[in-house]
């Protein structure tokens, strides 16, 4: 083989491992649930993926707050 051809094959795994990387990132964010109020606003999103204790000690009653508002709610218009 030439050197070019093992440069290319290096190159090639490289982009394959970087998409890999990307990959699999994608699909972990795919399966986790954020809490309501870091769902609807990116700022919160980030705190929670940065520092899930810190968002749960600013923010964690609002949360509760909301799923007991969306309970009653549920409850009302049935």
């Amino acid at each position: 083989m030439s050197d070019e051809w093992v440069s290319y094959i290096v190159v090639g795994f490289m982009i394959v491992f970087a998409f890999g990387v990307v990959t699999l990132n994608a699909f972990r964010r795919r399966k986790e649930i954020p809490p309501p109020l870091a769902a609807n606003d990116r700022k919160l999103y980030r705190l929670w993926r940065s520092d899930p204790e810190a968002y749960k000690r600013q923010y964690g009653q609002l949360d509760e707050q909301y799923l007991e508002a969306q309970k009653e709610k549920e409850a009302s218009n049935n």
